[in-house]
């Protein structure tokens, strides 16, 4: 028997601000009804869900088009959601979550080939940005359905600040290249090689990079992990990231530390540099780039020994 107090506690509106329901697999779209009926309201800010894409109930439907409708008119003010092992495929499109996202997250979830796209019918200027507008954050970690095209129709739409890429192996070094100039306001970037699929870790490649330096100056922090494939031309691209404060580059090291060196000092503003798993030769060098950048911490543990 629940007491009095508690009760009072669980029905006060103001303190459903935060919610994260991740840890809890029995969530049905039941609950969430429940949950949205009596408990969510106009204070709601942050929602993190864990659907049933692996459970035995996976065929039963999570988020509903009701239930999505219901959610954008009774909590206005969602800024972040966060969704778990969440098949999306009945969702017909981006536009039917709530429009006053910052923040869309996505881990393992399964999404359909148009998600992204815009709404028929709808493609003059005055719509763009109207079923987004507040998006500025980005992130999908092992959706291996999103691909060069979601990225391409997101980006022609809204104009995001962070972006993370996580095993997203369908996005390729010339659609990111494609995307380069319409992703101008980004200050954060994270992007990871997959080196379970050998085709795709080359595909974040020096031309790569050269987009990122000559397109994304707003940078603020950068993560590049596991690319094998970045060489000291690459690299090099970098130095014209003038604003960048955090740059990790483990698992990478198909670079010299020369050139390591010469970019993160025309870098004035940077304070992090990760080399975690980057094997630099000689007992002296990380040394050498400690010295040439006493401003900055700098990381270099589990390198392979010299």
């Amino acid at each position: 028997m629940v007491c009095k107090k508690w009760r009072r506690l669980v029905y006060d509106k103001k303190l459903w601000v935060h919610v994260d329901l991740t840890p809890y697999s029995s969530v049905t779209s039941k609950v969430l009804w429940h949950l949205l009926r009596r408990h969510f309201n106009t204070g709601l800010r942050t929602l993190k869900l864990q659907g049933l894409l692996f459970s035995v109930q996976k065929n039963k439907e999570f988020l509903s088009k009701a239930l999505l409708s219901g959610l954008r008119k009774q909590c206005p003010n969602l800024e972040e959601l966060s969704l778990t092992k969440t098949d999306l495929k009945g969702v017909s499109n981006y536009n039917e979550l709530p429009a006053s996202l910052k923040t869309l997250e996505m881990i393992t979830c399964e999404i359909p080939s148009k998600f992204f796209s815009e709404p028929v019918g709808d493609h003059s200027s005055n719509s763009k940005n109207q079923s987004w507008p507040h998006l500025e954050a980005l992130v999908m970690k092992n959706v291996p359905a999103f691909s060069d095209s979601h990225l391409k129709s997101l980006t022609s739409q809204v104009k995001l600040k962070k972006l993370v890429l996580l095993g997203t192996y369908r996005v390729t070094n010339h659609g990111i290249e494609e995307c380069a100039e319409r992703l101008g306001e980004l200050e954060h970037l994270y992007m990871e090689g997959n080196t379970s699929v050998s085709t795709r870790v080359s595909s974040i490649t020096d031309g790569f990079l050269h987009f990122v330096g000559r397109h994304m100056r707003k940078l603020r922090v950068l993560h590049l992990r596991k690319v094998m494939s970045m060489t000291d031309a690459g690299l090099s691209c970098l130095d014209q990231l003038t604003k960048l404060e955090q740059l990790d580059i483990q698992g990478c090291f198909t670079f010299s530390p020369k050139a390591l060196i010469a970019v993160c000092a025309s870098l004035p503003f940077l304070k992090k540099l990760n080399l975690n798993s980057v094997h630099l030769e000689g007992n002296d060098t990380m040394n050498q780039i400690q010295k040439s950048l006493p401003h900055c911490i700098v990381t270099n543990t589990n390198a392979l020994p010299t």
